[in-house]
């Protein structure tokens, strides 16, 4: 649900039953960042844990400062930060990055930077955490995912 309808259930819901905290699924976009917000301030309930997705690996915990610098356009470099840590592996990284200095870095090499990546989400969703990106909110839109599993699938060896 987006805007006033995520209000008005998360109303309904706290009347109805009660509860302390809220869970939000689904949350991949600007507008159910700023429904996030709302049913906080109409409920008084924080919000505890969101998802940008429909597996348990996919829930996190809720920061509304992250949110709102996401929903201003300010991106959300530390949940980017966050991400890479889980999903990088160190020593391959500043071996990458020792290639990249001596000109040594290889086709081979960029398609293990890529897989790692992968490992971090959509691309869409981690270009979405970079500052500025609101103003390619119509790129980002278009962007196709499968772009990056042609050039994965076309250099792998």
């Amino acid at each position: 649900m987006v805007g006033q309808d995520a209000v008005n259930t998360s109303v309904a819901f706290r009347d109805g039953v009660g509860f302390t905290g809220v869970v939000l699924s689904k949350l991949d976009g600007d507008a159910r960042g700023g429904a996030a917000l709302s049913v906080r301030g109409v409920t008084g309930a924080p919000v505890l844990f969101s998802s940008i997705g429909e597996g348990l690996d996919d829930f996190e915990r809720f920061h509304a400062d992250r949110m709102a610098s996401r929903i201003l356009d300010m991106g959300d470099l530390l949940t980017l930060i966050e991400q890479a840590e889980r999903a990088f592996d160190e020593k391959e990284a500043e071996d990458a990055a020792a290639k990249l200095a001596s000109g040594t870095f290889t086709l081979d090499d960029f398609l293990s930077q890529l897989r790692q990546i992968r490992k971090m989400g959509s691309m869409k969703k981690l270009l979405g955490m970079m500052p500025g990106m609101g103003q390619m909110r119509e790129a980002l839109e278009n962007f196709d995912e499968r772009e990056v599993d042609r050039i994965e699938r076309s250099s792998a060896p």
